[in-house]
Parts: C-alpha cells; structure tokens; sequence
C-alpha cells in the first residue's frame, strides 16, 4: 500500500476515537455538575466554582479531530474501489461539522471571556446569555454538533463498503439513539451514551491500524475475498 493510504489510515484511526472522547466524554467527566438553565452555569464560571477554559480546549481537540477522522478516512475510502460515495460524503459532512464546532468554540471563547471580565457578576451573565441566544450561536451549535454526529456513522459505513469493518461497527452508532427513545433506557445517564459510541469508533480504529495483510487474511478466511491463484 502506498505511504499516502498508510498516513490516510493513522488519520482516521487516530480522528475516530478521539473526537467523541474530547468533544463529550473528558469534558463530561471535568465537569460532572448538572445545571438545569444556562444562566446558572454563567453564574457559576463568574463566581469561579465551574471552570471553562479546559474544558473547551479539550472540546477544540476534538473539533480538530472529527477533521482528521473526515480527512483520514474519507480520503482512504475515496482512493480505493468501493464506498467512494459514502466517502465523499463523509468527507464533506465531517469537515463542515469540524469548521461549524471550531467557529462554535470561538464564540464559546468570547462568552468565558465576558464572564471572566472586571464587570459585576450580574452583567456578565447577562452578556453571556444574550451571546449564547444570538441566532448565529444556534446555527453555529446545529451544523457543528449535526455534522459530528452524522460524519462519524457515514464514515463507519464507508469503511465497511470497503471492507475494513463488519456491518455491525456502524450499527453499533444507533444503540446511543435506540437507548434514548426506549423509555427502560430514559434513566441512562448520558456519559454512558457517550461512553457508547467509543464502542464503534475504537473498533474501526483498531482495524484501519492493522496491518492491510492481517485484513486481507481475515476476508479470504471468511470467503469475502477470494484467495489469488499462483
């Protein structure tokens, strides 16, 4: 396999895993405390008992890596012979999720900042609510967090058309939703939504940094690719 393809795999393999990691479960597990408005949250980072800047710098991380899964793995799937479209469209999706939730941290940043500032607790919460329901701010949030959640499946499926995963990898990317609609499930706690999706993600990364020869044994025993004569 060409170095390119090599690079591309480590991308992706390296992206996949560690999007969902920085983008939810690290942040969730910094910052456990529950608030039911956004106001008490911007109360809380004012009065300094709720931190923001790590966890936001670890969430940029993330942003950083849903554009290498899209460029790994999409540019991988795209320069072989099968699962082009899908992709291709996981390429697109995954880097205007990736731009969306880098200019979202932005503006995140510009919130932390008005509640760090000289002024009096109240009107930085106030300035912080008014930045977070600006309209820009929701579009921003919709793409960014759509795109994340859409790009990494796609992907999933893609590999599969390729044949580095089973089918049952991107299934695995609907027991996070199927959990949240079953109403046994409603008291699950959404880190272990969260916790749920490493599950597909981890899987696909192990097998993109297999070795391409490991796989094509593992098809040929399995009779999806047939053995080469001679």
């Amino acid at each position: 396999m060409p170095r390119s393809q090599s690079v591309l795999r480590w991308l992706g393999a390296i992206g996949i895993t560690l999007a969902p990691l920085c983008i939810f479960v690290i942040p969730g597990l910094m910052y456990s405390g529950a608030f039911e408005t956004n106001e008490e949250q911007f109360r809380a980072i004012a009065e300094g008992s709720h931190g923001g800047f790590a966890g936001q710098a670890v969430q940029t991380c993330g942003a950083v890596f849903v554009m290498l899964a899209a460029l790994g793995i999409g540019g991988f799937v795209i320069a072989g012979r099968r699962g082009r479209a899908l992709g291709f469209i996981g390429l697109i999706v995954g880097m205007l999720g990736s731009i969306a939730l880098l200019l979202l941290m932005g503006y995140e940043s510009a919130t932390l900042l008005a509640l760090t500032s000289d002024a009096d607790v109240n009107t930085r919460v106030a300035m912080a609510v008014d930045l977070f329901n600006e309209p820009f701010f929701l579009i921003l949030l919709l793409v960014g967090l759509g795109g994340y959640s859409l790009a990494l499946p796609i992907l999933a499926f893609a590999l599969w058309r390729s044949r580095v995963i089973p089918i049952v990898v991107p299934l695995l990317f609907l027991l996070p939703p199927l959990f949240s609609l079953v109403p046994v499930f409603a008291g699950v706690p959404w880190i272990v939504l969260s916790l749920l999706v490493l599950l597909p993600c981890v899987w696909a990364s192990v097998q993109l940094m297999r070795p391409v020869h490991a796989r094509s044994v593992r098809r040929r025993a399995s009779g999806d690719v047939p053995a080469q004569a001679g």
